[in-house]
């Protein structure tokens, strides 16, 4: 974080208890137990630690919020507060309490970024005093739903909605079909800055086998977000990153359609491509591990269908 940025978070407490001495056995027993502990990945530990609520100012009047694993934005004015996805019931309260502590002036507007839920559940919270804005694909979607804690869109659009309030323009674009297809972005283009979820991870490789995503137009959609004026890309999940990262998952994209579609071609079966592709030039990627292999599964699911004439 910036020399000047401010945080402000909700921590979790750890209580610690002092024990009398046992028996040798019992010695020997916990100190097994603190090998075991101790042998976890450093990974889970730093997450343990860290507060499940935290805002970090990003810009003037620009704040990241951050609960657990998800993370939006939302921008302070003179005359009211937009919120991109609240993320949770607990999210979204937690939210509203802390946006208090930083303007006396009320929550505007609420952006869905797209209609999962783990994205915008709990925006009920900020039903009182809010618009909810979305993509036109994503409204349907949510009223499908019938969930009484996602408030349906009051404001939907098909390309590019602005939306300016206190001196703040905020505009709203549909780069077309990519993890969904119903993804818009945010742009800040006085801070030069895009929030954009799910569908550009920062050096991280593509969640799970692609669930509801359309890899070819993800990668027209990403060429478009590459031809919008930003510096600084805030994603859905994960560390903040750069404008460069959309050309690297672009790359990405591209080398895993290119090399599971020779797989294909060649009549591999589905276990024969996950076994037989790998780009090592990911390999230092976040979950390439875990989810290199799904995402193999994804994308040869896609191909073949296409393949076969399938939609």
């Amino acid at each position: 974080m910036a020399s000047g940025d401010r945080t402000v978070s909700r921590s979790c407490a750890i209580k610690t208890e002092t024990r009398p001495r046992g028996h040798l056995a019992l010695w020997g027993l916990l100190l097994l137990l603190a090998g075991w502990l101790s042998g976890q990945s450093s990974e889970a530990a730093a997450q343990s630690s860290r507060p499940d609520d935290e805002i970090t100012k990003l810009a003037d009047d620009v704040y990241l919020f951050r609960h657990r694993f998800h993370q939006s934005i939302f921008i302070t004015t003179p005359k009211g507060v937009i919120v991109t996805d609240p993320i949770s019931l607990e999210a979204a309260t937690w939210l509203k309490g802390e946006i208090k502590k930083l303007t006396d002036q009320p929550v505007r507007y609420v952006v869905y970024s797209h209609d999962h839920n783990d994205h915008i559940t709990g925006g009920s919270v900020f039903a009182d005093t809010a618009v909810f804005v979305s993509h036109a694909a994503a409204r349907p979607k949510i009223l499908e739903e019938a969930d009484a804690k996602i408030p349906v869109p009051d404001l939907t659009f098909t390309d590019r909605l602005f939306i300016d309030l206190g001196g703040k323009r905020v505009e709203l674009i549909y780069t077309g079909r990519n993890h969904s297809d119903n993804s818009l972005v945010v742009l800040l283009p006085q801070n030069k800055l895009l929030f954009a979820v799910d569908f550009i991870p920062i050096e991280t490789v593509a969640y799970r086998a692609l669930p509801d995503g359309y890899p070819d137009d993800w990668i027209e959609s990403l060429k478009k977000v590459e031809q919008l004026d930003f510096e600084t890309l805030v994603p859905g999940h994960g560390k903040v990153g750069k404008k460069e990262h959309a050309r690297l998952f672009r790359g990405y994209l591209e080398d895993l359609r290119a090399a599971v579609q020779e797989q294909v071609q060649k009549g591999a079966s589905l276990e024969e491509a996950k076994k037989t592709v790998r780009l090592p030039k990911y390999e230092q990627w976040q979950r390439y591990a875990e989810w290199f292999p799904e995402n193999v599964e994804g994308m040869y699911r896609y191909l073949s269908e296409r393949r076969k004439g399938q939609p």
